[in-house]
C-alpha cells in the first residue's frame, strides 16, 4: 500500500492525528534506519495501533491498472470489450473447456480468462454479451509475456450487469473508429478523434484526490477524505497534465490524466506524484517534454469557463519524427 493509502486507514479506524501518525513513523524510521522504508514504516505503526491493513484489501474493488502478476483473491469491473471462441482441450489427466475475454475500465484493458464450466456456459447461452458490465470476484492475477491477464477458477464469482455499476466513459481504443484532423479543423463535440502535433508549451501538473476503489474525485471532510459512492474512503493523487500542442495550422489546449499523462511524460506513476512534493522541479524537467511529438486520440471538449475549446486525451502515442515528416512532404505532393 502506498504511504498515504495506510494513513487513511488508520485515520478511518483510529481516532488519531495525521501529526501523531507522522510522528510515530519518523520515530520507527530513526530507530532502524536504512533498513526501512516509509511504507514499511507506517505498516508497523499500522500493526501496533491494531489496524486492519490487508483484511480490508480483500475487499477493495482494484481497477485494471493496479493489477499485478501473483495478486490473488481481487475484485473487479469494467464492460466486456471483446469475448473470444470457447475452446475444449484434452490432457492425459484432465479435459474440459476454456474461454477468454476482453474486460475495460477507464485505467486500461486486460484479458480475462474464464476455467469454471459454470462460467463457460454463460458465454455459450448468451448470456455475456459484448457491452456487458461484469463484476469478477476471487479471481487471480497473471503475468504472461508482459500482459497480466484475471483468471477465474471454480471458486470464482461472476456477476452480469450487477445494479449500481456502469462504465459509459471506456473505449476500446484498438477497435476505435476515429477520423484524422488538423488542428483547425477540430469542431467542438468532435469525438472520437485524432490530432498530430508538437509540445510546444507544457503546465506543472496539478493532483486531485480520489478514491481507491471508484476513483472517482473524493472531497475533503475534515482531516479525512469521503467518495460520494464509499463514504470515508483512502485516497490516492490523480494527475492532470495540461500542455499545448502545435500541428502547424493551429494550437490546442491538451488535458490529459491518469496514465495518458504519465505516457506524455515518459514518467511513472511515483515519478509523477514527485512533483506534487516537488513542483518546482517540473520547472527543469519540462525541457525534455517540448518539441516531443504525440499522436492523440480523444475528444474536443468546450471550456466554458475559457471560451474555447479543448482536447482530452485518452491514447497517447509517440511519432516518429522522420515517419511524421515524410507524410507532411507527402501530403504536399498531393
Amino acid at each position: 500500500m502506498k504511504y498515504e493509502d495506510i494513513l487513511a486507514r488508520i485515520r478511518q479506524q483510529k481516532t488519531i492525528s495525521v501529526e501523531e501518525i507522522e510522528g510515530r513513523v519518523k520515530e520507527k524510521l530513526q530507530k532502524l534506519s536504512d533498513l526501512l522504508s516509509k511504507e514499511g514504516a507506517a505498516h508497523i505503526v499500522a500493526n501496533e495501533l491494531g489496524v486492519k491493513l490487508f483484511d480490508d484489501l480483500r475487499y477493495r474493488q482494484f481497477r485494471i491498472s493496479d493489477l499485478v502478476g501473483g495478486m490473488r483473491s481481487v475484485t473487479i469491473a469494467g464492460k466486456v470489450m471483446k469475448i473470444g471462441n470457447v475452446i475444449s482441450y484434452k490432457k492425459e489427466t484432465r479435459e474440459g473447456k476454456v474461454a477468454n475475454l476482453f474486460l475495460a475500465d477507464a485505467s486500461g484493458k486486460m484479458r480475462v480468462v474464464l476455467w469454471d464450466a459454470k462460467h463457460i456456459k454463460l458465454i455459450e447461452d448468451g448470456q455475456i454479451k459484448e457491452g456487458d458490465v461484469l463484476k469478477v470476484t476471487k479471481a487471480n492475477v497473471r503475468a504472461n509475456n508482459g500482459f497480466t491477464e484475471l483468471h477465474l477458477n471454480n471458486f470464482s464469482e461472476l456477476f452480469v450487469n450487477p445494479p449500481g455499476i456502469a462504465f459509459p466513459d471506456v473505449v476500446d481504443m484498438q477497435q476505435l473508429h476515429f477520423i484524422d484532423k488538423k488542428i483547425q479543423e477540430l469542431q467542438e463535440k468532435d469525438d472520437p478523434v485524432a490530432i498530430t502535433g508538437t509540445i510546444v508549451q507544457a503546465f506543472e501538473p496539478r493532483f486531485y484526490p480520489a478514491c481507491v476503489d471508484c476513483g472517482k474525485k473524493a472531497f475533503p471532510e475534515g482531516e479525512q477524505y469521503r467518495c460520494v459512492e464509499h463514504g470515508i474512503i483512502a485516497i490516492e493523487f490523480v494527475p492532470i497534465l495540461n500542455t499545448f500542442l502545435d500541428d502547424g495550422t493551429d494550437g490546442i489546449r491538451v488535458v490529459a490524466f491518469r496514465n495518458q499523462a504519465e505516457r506524455i511524460l515518459n514518467l511513472s506513476k511515483e515519478e509523477v506524484l514527485k512533483f506534487k512534493e516537488d513542483a518546482p522541479s517540473f520547472e527543469a524537467f519540462k525541457n525534455q517534454l517540448l518539441g516531443r511529438q504525440f499522436k492523440l486520440v480523444g475528444k474536443v471538449t468546450k471550456n466554458e469557463m475559457a471560451g474555447r475549446n479543448e482536447f482530452v486525451a485518452r491514447l497517447v502515442l509517440d511519432v516518429h519524427p522522420v515517419e511524421a515528416a515524410q507524410k507532411i512532404v507527402e501530403e504536399i505532393s498531393l
